[in-house]
């Protein structure tokens, strides 16, 4: 008998390969393993982690035949704990085995065994071990004061942390100054005075640990350095500057608004903790200083648009269509597929057939025939010929073309560039179709007054090994709402009026979509689309830029509701291309602290809150606005969001924001604030009041003045917290996060309002 030599491969996982057997005279039998399978040592009874289990884990090998295979190596991985080697090999039964320790963290582990690209998977469950400690939550707590309260978690674990069936007793020495109600794995902590520390004991078994509890002093005492502020002036205290705030009441006495901002641009949360001392938000106890806050009333429901539909569209397009992006790119740079076309301009009176499948970007094509209608200098306006009877006429369509070349063409190319001609037909289809309309269900609130998909910028054909889009209409174009008067499509009515006051807004807006994606994708080459939330902020500001020139007016003119109504022309303009604006900001102000400008959900709130900063930006930039909005259209390749944000805007992106954040509140509410704390183009207390049905929407809260006051504000949110201070007093808070400072990215403005 003679043996081949052994191929062996060392490395993480695996394997060795082949063995001989006794050969008769045409030479050795090679057998290649084929299949493992396991004998024993899966799904042991439960064992303490750590801990070798009491069976080792077993496995055959076989070939082809199913004949065992002695001498093949077997590589072993854990997800967790050890191995006595790393690999082992089958006896002359074909079987290999292994020892294997548990890792120290309870739960499901698994180890797998590998020959060739063959493997079987072991299961076992740890399970803690003996109780051996106590983990505190925090091993020092801060409290507020008499009042706070806080949960302070207490569990009985192994000595690997893992949780053990044994509840733990927490216990003060002096309930005086802090009582305790136990929980089992925590406890209830509540001071009852201010400016004490003492020791806390947890005890689980024969097992205990001590924690330190410290009772801040009140704010504001004796000593402290109080903030004097008149009428329209604020403080801003940052990062741990923020701890304690103390204002000075003055002869009569004052009131502040106290607003807290963060921002760290990754998604944080931040929970606040205030207590106060000389502070009031009583009438009585401010020498008859009479407060001015504002609150909200209720609103009726109105016919808002589908964002929901806009979000999924684009998360859609970003998924589906973001890895052909560098094909695309290399196909317009060949020249082939459809590239190489001229296709010639259609004719009035041409059938054009159409996908409008808005839930998938490359299959599943839902084609629908269209007739073109108009054709003006830059548009080809399609109508599908199963659109419901007695909606828009040829005069109509013509005429909603005309509005799309001389007012929202112009402005959008103006500011943000010229989109593509890859059809090279030199005009966007407008292709207005009950597709749309069937994309809303029956008896909602809400409508789709269009969309544009950037699948259609994709070519439909796959060249070689440049793959395309098989659903692509490959054309620069839009799908828009269409009437119905007697709500066929989904019993929606949607009259002729309401459609037509709608069509040029949303053209508006969704050319701006067009052009950025088109000019992302072939343009610039950047390599990604444009982040949502700022996509979409953008497609805002292009609806206000057409109210601009559509009204005849300019930014920084501060205009009121009083004077938008002053002129039909423009009111008209203000309800076709601003009012929607508002309407979404009014829903970010309604709850600021959980909101943001850059939020990736891109909701209708966050939508609202990035067109209204981007407008603040452009404003206290200054210069010629057109060049802003290029910037933010046109990045380099791999600039988009907030990147992108802090390249065309400013670098100092989160103090601009809270600054905006601040002028939501003061805007033309208080006298006297800082340029930085005010919107230039809008009186927003004017405008939301009417907006909002006859009051300001802002959510305020008064700071408690006998107790905690909790707030939690999101990134790039803020707080807006009313206080006051009795005459010839001073009075203020203390703030805290539970945790050792306040981050540095936190910051508290305090602005004098009366």
């Amino acid at each position: 008998m003679r043996f081949a030599p052994l191929s062996l491969a060392f490395g993480a996982t695996i394997v060795a390969l082949q063995t001989t057997a006794c050969g008769d005279a045409a030479g050795p039998k090679v057998q290649t393993p084929a299949a493992i399978d396991i004998v024993s040592g899966d799904a042991q009874t439960p064992t303490e982690v750590a801990t070798r289990l009491s069976l080792p884990l077993t496995v055959r090998v076989t070939d082809g035949q199913g004949a065992t295979i002695a001498g093949a190596t077997v590589g072993w991985s854990t997800s967790s704990g050890s191995f006595n080697a790393p690999t082992s090999m089958t006896d002359a039964r074909g079987v290999a085995a292994i020892e294997w320790t548990l890792g120290e963290i309870a739960g499901n582990q698994t180890a797998t065994a590998v020959v060739l690209s063959k493997s079987v998977l072991f299961r076992a469950t740890a399970i803690a071990g003996p109780l051996s400690q106590i983990v505190l939550g925090r091993d020092t707590v801060r409290l507020l004061g008499a009042g706070d309260v806080f949960r302070l978690s207490a569990r009985a674990t192994d000595r690997f942390g893992n949780p053990v069936s044994v509840a733990t007793t927490v216990e003060s020495p002096d309930t005086t100054i802090v009582s305790v109600q136990n929980l089992g794995n925590g406890a209830l902590l509540t001071a009852h005075t201010s400016d004490k520390t003492l020791s806390i004991q947890a005890t689980a078994g024969s097992v205990s640990k001590t924690g330190t509890v410290i009772i801040l002093p009140a704010p504001c005492q004796s000593g402290a350095t109080a903030t004097s502020l008149a009428v329209g002036q604020s403080a801003t205290f940052t990062g741990f500057n923020a701890s304690e705030f103390c204002l000075d009441g003055t002869a009569s006495g004052a009131e502040f608004t106290a607003i807290p901002f963060f921002s760290d641009f990754s998604g944080s949360l931040l929970r606040l903790f205030i207590s106060t001392a000389g502070t009031t938000t009583e009438a009585a106890a401010l020498s008859r200083l009479m407060p001015t806050f504002q609150r909200t009333v209720v609103r009726a429901p109105r016919l808002e648009r589908d964002g929901q539909f806009d979000l999924d569209l684009r998360e859609r397009s970003e998924r589906e269509l973001k890895p052909l992006m560098p094909m695309a790119r290399a196909a317009e740079t060949q020249r082939s597929g459809r590239f190489n076309l001229s296709a010639p301009t259609p004719r009035v009176g041409d059938l054009l057939n159409l996908n409008t499948n808005s839930s998938s970007a490359c299959a599943n094509p839902t084609l629908r025939t269209g007739r073109v209608v108009a054709i003006t200098s830059n548009a080809i306006v399609v109508a599908d010929t199963a659109n419901p009877a007695n909606g828009f006429t040829t005069q109509d369509y013509e005429s909603i073309g005309a509005g799309f070349d001389t007012l929202v063409y112009p402005v959008d190319t103006l500011n943000f560039g010229a989109p593509t001609d890859e059809d090279k037909n030199q005009h966007i289809i407008l292709f207005f179709t009950r597709a749309v309309n069937e994309l809303t269900p029956p008896g909602q609130n809400f409508y789709v007054g269009g969309f544009f998909y950037s699948r259609d910028l994709f070519p439909a054909t796959t060249v070689g090994t440049i793959q395309g889009c098989a659903a692509s209409n490959f054309a620069e174009m839009f799908y828009m709402l269409v009437p119905d008067p007697t709500g066929v499509v989904n019993q929606n009515v949607r009259t002729v009026d309401f459609v037509r006051g709608v069509t040029l807004g949303t053209l508006a807006h969704e050319f701006q979509h067009l052009i950025n994606s088109s000019r992302h994708l072939y343009t610039n080459a950047s390599g990604d689309f444009e982040d949502v939330f700022l996509d979409e902020g953008l497609a805002h500001e292009a609806e206000e830029l057409v109210f601009f020139r559509a009204s005849g007016l300019a930014p920084g003119q501060n205009l009121s509701y009083e004077s938008i109504q002053s002129s039909q022309k423009t009111l008209d303009a203000f309800n076709a291309f601003e009012a929607p604006n508002f309407r979404r900001l009014r829903e970010f102000l309604a709850n600021p602290e959980i909101n943001s400008p850059y939020a990736s959900d891109a909701n209708l709130p966050t939508r609202g809150a990035i067109w209204s900063f981007l407008r603040y930006a452009a404003d206290r930039r200054g210069g010629a606005e057109q060049s802003l909005w290029f910037q933010l259209a046109n990045p380099p390749a791999g600039v988009v969001g907030v990147s992108n944000l802090n390249r065309a805007i400013t670098s100092d992106l989160g103090t601009w924001i809270r600054d905006w954040s601040i002028a939501n509140y003061t805007d033309d509410f208080i006298s006297g604030v800082s340029s930085f704390d005010s919107d230039p183009s809008w009186n927003l207390r004017s405008i939301m009041n009417v907006i909002n049905g006859g009051s300001w929407p802002m959510a305020t809260q008064p700071i408690d003045t006998a107790g905690i006051t909790s707030v939690a504000i999101g990134d790039g949110s803020a707080a807006y917290l009313r206080f006051g201070v009795r005459a010839g007093a001073i009075g203020g808070g203390r703030m805290t996060t539970r945790g050792p400072t306040l981050p540095a990215t936190f910051s508290l403005t305090v602005i004098r309002t009366k």
